[in-house]
């Protein structure tokens, strides 16, 4: 310590000169001016011009830390301030493109983290660029002597935590995320609402709130397994904390290759009947890997109201990309959240960002929609300068040579093909008239070439004269489907007159073979009359009418059918005036739902 001291000293003073006889008034001297300089130090090695610098080193310190914290709080202050009037019932994407984290209304740009649920899991989804927190709710204690009314996020079989859904609510309010809470039992909801209330009361919650349940039995599940009381979940909800978005989803059990039952219609429409009077936004859960098989039915419920949108999630087993990029080219992108994990969803984006790729477009799905994605990923290329359904081009196919000037051309619409078959090949599906000049045309043909040239911005309707030719057709159709050489809509209808007998069995063969079409009933009669079994169908629906009444007063029991049905007119048979006035009508009620009146002038 000594000999530290010592050569701290020497370095600070500098080389001492040895002293000698001749040099005594110069080390006297010498020895003054070190005794003046040791009075000099502070703290044994600090001089005060040293003192000086760390006064003003740590005075600017102290400046930079008050002006960053001040703008800090401000900032904060602005933040809390801009989201203030943010409802908990509000669009989860509206929330974050007003956030500044995504640039538009699509849910393929929002981004989850999953069971949020511990402090250390939580603190880590706060840190992260996720932009909403899902996390589990249920009671401290669950189910056991122990049970406490205190909300605590464990994910079952848990049943205690070190984080308490009130400290969640807490941390996750002082951040920007969106919230999903998810209730695997009804004994926490009440309690949750209770303080979601009280937590928006106080300082306001400022962000969407959406609430999960499994209400319903879904695929692959026994009928033993309980769900959440659907009917008292959405009463709590209701009578406590109606200002949310509901999150109402079905027990699904997925496990190739013995469990892969998809949706069915019957699950859809108890899911309808449940929810259809309830005041709030709805997202319906729905598994990735089922959704495209039942998209069938999964379509007619996210069609019964603008306020549906679905959100894929999965499971253990990842979703193909095919999968998801059938939902995002069927569907519009405000209107469906991709809850699904990496690396699959990076490669998601990817594929469904690639330039001139192929549109997997449903072919039961809207004709307007596919000549008019309002998917923007999408550039397809239909030449139809607007989206007026009333304008659409008809083509009637007679021949190869008249299909294919209409595939390879700029044109597009519908193609109209009259399915016949002659003597030399019965209940072979053939183009009616096509065998008058040349060889006869096969709707098999029609279909490969169709495949051939995806890009070619035309939709097909078969009009069929017999059974025979009906499942032999469809099942032509669901080849061209099984290949993925048909992406693009398919209209059916039997060309003879449509009794309740033989349009039941028209449903039920299309059910049986080829279900992914849109129906069209012929309609002879006036006032028209829907058969009963095409009103509990989950197809669309078009309805072609020979004939209109006169006056206005007479087309008005059309309205409610508006609603429901696209409708098709040929304009040159109808009384003058009807037309016009029909029209006039169906535009007054557009907007309403995604319906379409087509006109046909010359469909040749």
């Amino acid at each position: 310590m000594a000999g530290r001291e010592d050569n701290q000293r020497h370095e600070e003073t500098g080389p001492e000169e040895m002293p000698n006889s001749s040099g005594l008034q110069s080390n006297s001297q010498s020895y003054g001016a070190r005794q003046r300089s040791q009075q000099d130090l502070y703290l044994g090695f600090l001089t005060k011009q040293h003192l000086i610098m760390i006064s003003v080193a740590v005075g600017l310190v102290l400046l930079i830390v008050i002006s960053v914290t001040t703008v800090f709080l401000i900032g904060k202050s602005d933040s809390s301030a801009s989201l203030s009037s943010f409802s908990t019932g509000g669009d989860m994407l509206d929330f974050l493109v007003e956030s500044g984290v995504i640039s538009k209304q699509d849910g393929l740009l929002a981004s989850w983290f999953h069971r949020a649920n511990s402090k250390e899991e939580m603190n880590k989804a706060l840190t992260s660029d996720s932009m909403i927190l899902e996390a589990d709710v249920t009671l401290e204690g669950y189910g056991t002597a122990n049970e406490k009314p205190i909300p605590i996020m464990a994910h079952p079989p848990n049943i205690y935590s070190d984080n308490t859904l009130d400290q969640w609510l807490d941390a996750v309010l002082a951040s920007r995320k969106g919230i999903k809470l998810d209730f695997k039992s009804l004994a926490s909801v009440g309690h949750s609402l209770d303080l979601l209330r009280m937590k928006n009361s106080s300082s306001g919650i400022n962000r969407p709130v959406w609430l999960n349940a499994d209400i319903l039995r879904g695929p692959n599940v026994p009928e033993f397994m309980p769900q959440v009381n659907g009917t008292r979940f959405l009463e709590l909800i209701q009578e406590k904390f109606q200002d949310v978005t509901l999150s109402p989803g079905w027990m699904v059990a997925y496990s190739p290759p013995l469990f892969t039952q998809t949706y069915t219609r019957r699950m859809m429409e108890d899911m309808y009947d449940m929810i259809k009077d309830v005041p709030q936004k709805v997202t319906f859960p729905v598994h990735a890997l089922l959704v495209q098989s039942g998209w069938q039915h999964i379509s007619w419920l996210l069609s019964q109201s603008p306020r549906f949108s679905l959100t894929l999630w999965q499971g253990s087993i990842h979703p193909n990309i095919s999968d998801l990029l059938f939902v995002r080219d069927n569907s519009h992108p405000g209107r469906v959240y991709y809850d699904i994990y990496e690396p699959t969803l990076s490669a998601f984006k990817q594929s469904a960002r690639q330039q001139g790729r192929v549109r997997r477009f449903y072919p039961g799905g809207d004709l307007m929609n596919f000549l008019f994605p309002y998917n923007s990923d999408l550039d397809f290329m239909s030449t139809v300068t607007q989206p007026n359904s009333e304008e659409l081009r008809w083509f009637t196919v007679r021949g190869l040579s008249s299909l294919m000037a209409q595939l390879t051309g700029a044109a597009g619409g519908m193609l109209v093909v009259q399915v016949a078959s002659d003597s030399g090949r019965p209940g072979v599906p053939l183009v009616k008239g096509s065998g008058e000049s040349s060889e006869a045309l096969t709707l098999k043909d029609v279909l490969l070439l169709l495949g051939q040239r995806a890009e070619a911005p035309w939709g097909v309707h078969l009009r069929i004269r017999t059974q025979q030719l009906l499942e032999a057709s469809l099942k032509l159709l669901h080849s061209a489907y099984s290949r993925e050489e048909l992406y693009r809509p398919v209209w059916i209808s039997m060309e003879v007159v449509q009794s309740t007998d033989n349009t039941k069995e028209f449903v039920s063969t299309v059910e049986r073979l080829f279900p992914y079409v849109t129906l069209v009933h012929q309609e002879q009669n006036w006032p028209p009359e829907v058969p009963a079994t095409l009103t509990g169908v989950s197809q669309r629906v078009a309805i072609h009418l020979n004939t209109l009444p006169y006056g206005l007063k007479g087309l008005l029991s059309l309205t409610k059918m508006m609603d429901r049905y696209d409708f098709i007119l040929e304009d040159t048979k109808h009384p003058a005036g009807a037309f016009s006035d029909f029209k006039r009508l169906k535009r007054e009620r557009r907007g309403r739902r995604n319906t379409n009146l087509y006109t046909i002038s010359d469909p040749s």
